[in-house]
C-alpha cells in the first residue's frame, strides 16, 4: 500500500465517530465510518479499507462478531483490526479480542498523541520492511466461543449492577421529587398571598388564601370556575387583558401592579398583584400572587390625610396666635370704654368688643383644629352633661326636628375639658340641623367599649377603655369626595355665610388633643354618624364639681408682677388690674422679672404669657421665680398650647391657667381664683 491508507471507523456513538473523523484526517488518513458491524462489513466488502478501528459494544453487530467475520472473509482477512473500546476494559476482554485476531486493544479514553502512535505501530508492522503478518486468531473456536459467553456474562452482570445502581438513583430522585412537589404544594398552600395560576384566565391552581381573599369556601370553587374575571372589577379587564397579552408574548409588561378585586359577596377589595409568565404542562400561563391591602390602603389614607391636617394646622395654629395677642387687646380696651358715661362710646365699644368676641370663636376653633388649645380637662360624666345640654341644644336645632338621646346607666366617666366637649356636640348637632332642611331625628348615644389592638389598629389610639359618643341624623348625607375632606378646616358645602367650615374641624382637633379619636359614617341619601372615642377616667380622678357662676367682679390689693412681650397687651392688663385694686409691676421678658423679684420682693402674684423671647418661656420663668419665692402664685397666660403649656392638665400645684383671648371678667376670676 502506497501513501496514507484509509480508515472505516466502526462506532454508534456520534461524537466518537466525530472525534476519531477530525483527529486522522489531521494526520491526512481518509476515514470512512460505520455505525454497527454489520454496516462495516457490508462497507468493507464493497471496497475494503486499509486499516478498521472499531468499539466493542454496538447494536446489530458487536465488535466482537464483527472482528471473528472479519477474519474469516478472505479479501478482509488480511487487514489490520484495531479494538477501541471503553466498556469491555477487563483482561479476559483483551484477550478474546486477541484470540479473535485483534491487531491492538486500545481503551478510551486515550491522549492523541498515544492512540496514533499506536495506530501508527499497527500499520508499520503490517506494511513497512520486514513487516509481521496481519495477527490471526489463536485460539480454537470453542475456546473462543468459551470466552465470548463468558465476556457476555460479565457485561450483563456489569449491566445489571448498573441498572440496579441507575434504578436505585431513578427511585431516590422520584422520592426526592415527590418531597419537594409535596413541600411545594404545603408551601403554596400555607402561603399568605393568593396564589392563582391561570392560561386565558381559566383556573389551573389555585391555594387556600386565595379562597380566604375572595370570600369563597374552599381553593376548588376558584379552580372549577370557566373564567376567573368574576374575581376582578368589570373595570379593570381591559388593563389586565393587555398586560397577559403581552406578557406571553414575551413583551414588556409591568410584573407588580395595584387591582381592584371583587369578592364572592360582590364587595370591592384593594389588591396588590405580581404576576409572571410560567410554564405548566408544556404550555405558558401566567401566575399571579395576590395580597389584599385593603385595610393598609384605608390607614395610608388616614395618614395622609392626617399629615394634610397637621401641616394646615400648624398654620392655622400660628395665625390664631398672634390673633389672640390682638383680640385680648381689642377685648380688654372695648370693656374698658364700655365703663365710660357717653352712650354713643358705650354702643361703639359693645360692638368692638362683640366682634372680637366672635373673632375669638374662630381663632378657638383654628386652634382647636390645630390642637394648640390650651384644654382643663376634669373627669366628668358625659351622660350628666348631655342631659344639661338638652335645652341648649334643642334652642339651636329647633322645634321641627325630633331629638332622642339613648344614655345607659353604668357609663364610665371620661377626662376630658367639659366645655370643649359641649361646644362639639352643639356643633355635631347644627350640622345635622343643616343635613335635615325638611325635619328628621337627631340620635345623640352613649356607650361603653373595651378595645383591643386589633380595634385601635386603625385608629391611631392605644387598647383600653373608652367611651364612644355618637351623634347620627337622618339627613342628606355626605358623598366620598365631601367626606374625604370633612374635617379641612374652611371647607363647607354650605352657602356663603351659612357656615365657617369650621365645626368639624374643631371636633376633629379637640378629640384628637383628648387623646380620641372622632370617626364619620355617612353616604347620599343614608344620614350621617359621627362616633367620637374619648379614654375612660382614672377611678382614682374625682368628679369635677359644677361652676358657681356669680356677676360681680372678685377685687383684691395683692401685689402682681405682670410678664408679657406684647407691649400692647401688657399695657391693657395692667390697667385692667390695677382698676381691680391690685398693685401691678410689669416686665417684657423672663430675664427682667427675676430681677425685680430679686430686687424687690414681696409679689403675690406672677402673672406670664408663655410664649416669650430671651431664653426663658413662662412655664420656665415660674420654676425659677418659685424657687425664689416658694410661696408665690402663678397664673401662665397663652394664646395656643405649646410644649410649655401642658395639653392635658397636669399644671404644678399652685399654677393656673387663662387661655387668651379673655373678658375682664374672666381675668378677675382667675386672679382671685389664683390668690385664694
Amino acid at each position: 500500500m502506497t501513501g496514507m491508507p484509509r480508515v472505516l471507523i466502526v462506532d454508534d456513538s456520534e461524537d466518537n465517530l466525530y472525534y476519531l473523523r477530525t483527529l486522522l484526517g489531521a494526520y491526512g488518513y481518509e476515514v470512512e465510518s460505520a455505525l454497527h458491524g454489520a454496516e462495516a462489513l457490508e462497507k468493507a466488502r464493497h471496497s475494503p479499507p486499509g486499516l478498521v478501528i472499531s468499539d466493542l459494544l454496538m447494536p446489530v453487530m458487536d465488535g466482537y462478531t464483527l472482528l471473528r467475520h472479519w477474519r474469516q472473509d478472505d479479501h478482509l482477512r488480511n487487514i489490520p483490526f484495531v479494538v477501541y473500546t471503553a466498556t469491555y476494559t477487563s483482561v479476559e476482554d483483551e484477550r478474546l479480542a486477541i484470540n479473535l485476531g485483534a491487531d491492538a486493544f486500545i481503551v478510551k479514553p486515550k491522549e492523541p498523541d498515544e492512540f496514533m502512535a499506536a495506530i501508527g505501530h499497527v500499520l508499520s508492522r503490517v506494511t513497512g520492511a520486514g513487516s509481521k503478518p496481519v495477527h490471526m486468531p489463536e485460539a480454537s473456536d470453542q475456546d473462543i466461543v468459551k470466552q465470548y459467553s463468558a465476556a457476555l456474562v460479565r457485561k450483563l452482570e456489569d449491566k445489571t449492577i448498573q441498572l440496579e445502581a441507575a434504578n436505585r438513583a431513578l427511585q431516590q430522585e422520584i422520592a426526592e421529587r415527590k418531597l419537594a412537589d409535596m413541600r411545594l404544594e404545603t408551601l403554596i398552600e400555607q402561603a399568605n398571598i393568593g396564589i392563582l395560576v391561570h392560561r386565558n384566565f381559566k383556573p389551573i391552581l389555585a391555594n387556600g388564601e386565595m379562597a380566604r381573599i375572595f370570600g369563597y369556601a374552599s381553593k376548588d370553587e376558584i379552580q372549577n370556575m370557566p373564567d376567573c374575571k368574576v374575581l376582578v372589577a368589570d373595570g379593570e379587564w381591559e388593563r389586565i387583558e393587555a398586560c397577559y397579552r403581552e406578557r406571553l408574548d414575551g413583551r414588556d409588561a409591568p410584573v407588580f401592579y395595584d387591582l381592584k378585586g371583587k369578592k364572592k359577596d360582590g364587595t370591592f377589595i384593594d389588591l396588590e398583584n405580581r404576576a409572571f409568565a410560567i410554564q405548566w404542562d408544556d404550555q405558558l400561563a401566567v401566575c399571579s400572587m395576590l395580597t389584599d391591602v385593603t385595610q393598609q390602603r384605608k390607614v395610608e389614607a388616614q395618614l395622609r390625610q392626617s399629615l394634610r391636617l397637621e401641616a394646615v394646622g400648624q398654620m392655622t395654629g400660628g395665625i390664631a396666635h398672634d390673633f389672640n395677642n390682638l383680640l385680648t387687646i381689642i377685648i380688654g380696651n372695648a370693656e374698658l370704654i364700655e365703663e365710660s358715661s357717653d352712650p354713643a362710646l358705650r354702643a361703639l365699644a359693645e360692638v368692638a368688643r362683640k366682634a372680637a368676641e366672635r373673632g375669638a370663636e374662630l381663632t378657638g376653633r383654628l386652634l382647636a383644629f390645630s390642637r394648640q388649645q390650651p384644654l382643663d380637662p376634669k373627669a366628668i360624666d358625659i351622660n350628666l352633661l348631655i342631659s344639661k345640654m338638652d335645652g341648649l341644644i334643642r334652642r339651636a336645632i329647633g322645634g321641627q326636628l325630633e331629638i332622642k338621646t339613648v344614655l345607659p346607666a353604668n357609663l364610665w366617666h371620661v377626662f376630658v375639658d367639659p366645655a370643649q366637649l359641649e361646644n362639639a356636640l352643639l356643633n355635631l348637632a347644627i350640622n345635622a340641623r343643616d343635613a335635615m332642611p325638611d325635619g328628621g331625628r337627631l340620635t345623640i348615644e352613649t356607650s361603653n367599649i373595651r378595645m383591643d389592638e386589633a380595634a385601635v389598629a386603625d385608629r391611631g389610639l392605644a387598647p383600653g377603655d373608652y367611651l364612644l359618643v355618637t351623634v347620627s341624623d337622618t339627613g342628606t348625607g355626605m358623598d366620598r369626595d365631601t367626606l374625604a375632606r370633612a374635617f379641612e378646616p374652611f371647607f363647607t358645602t354650605k352657602e356663603v355665610g351659612k357656615g365657617s367650615g369650621l365645626g368639624l374641624s374643631m371636633v376633629y382637633g379637640f378629640v384628637a388633643q383628648s387623646r380620641g379619636h372622632v370617626r364619620i359614617h355617612s353616604a347620599p341619601g343614608q344620614g350621617t354618624s359621627v362616633r367620637i372615642y374619648l379614654p375612660r377616667a382614672a377611678d382614682e380622678i374625682a368628679l369635677a364639681r359644677p361652676e358657681i357662676r356669680d356677676g360681680s367682679l372678685p377685687r383684691g390689693s395683692e401685689k402682681i408682677l405682670l410678664v408679657d412681650d406684647d407691649a400692647m397687651v401688657r399695657e391693657m392688663v395692667v390697667m385692667q388690674l390695677q382698676n381691680l385694686g391690685y398693685r401691678v409691676v410689669s416686665a417684657v421678658n423672663g430675664s427682667q422679672a427675676l430681677d425685680l423679684l430679686k430686687r424687690e420682693g414681696g409679689f403675690d402674684l406672677l402673672f406670664t404669657d408663655v410664649v416669650m423671647p430671651g431664653g426663658l418661656n413662662g412655664r420656665q420663668l415660674a420654676g425659677e421665680a418659685r424657687k425664689l419665692s416658694p410661696g408665690l402664685r402663678v397664673i401662665l397666660s397663652s394664646g395656643y398650647a405649646d410644649t410649655a403649656v401642658p395639653h392635658q392638665g397636669g399644671l404644678d400645684q399652685g399654677v393656673h391657667l387663662l387661655n387668651k383671648p379673655y373678658r375682664r371678667s374672666d381675668l378677675a376670676k382667675k386672679v382671685r381664683e389664683a390668690l385664694t
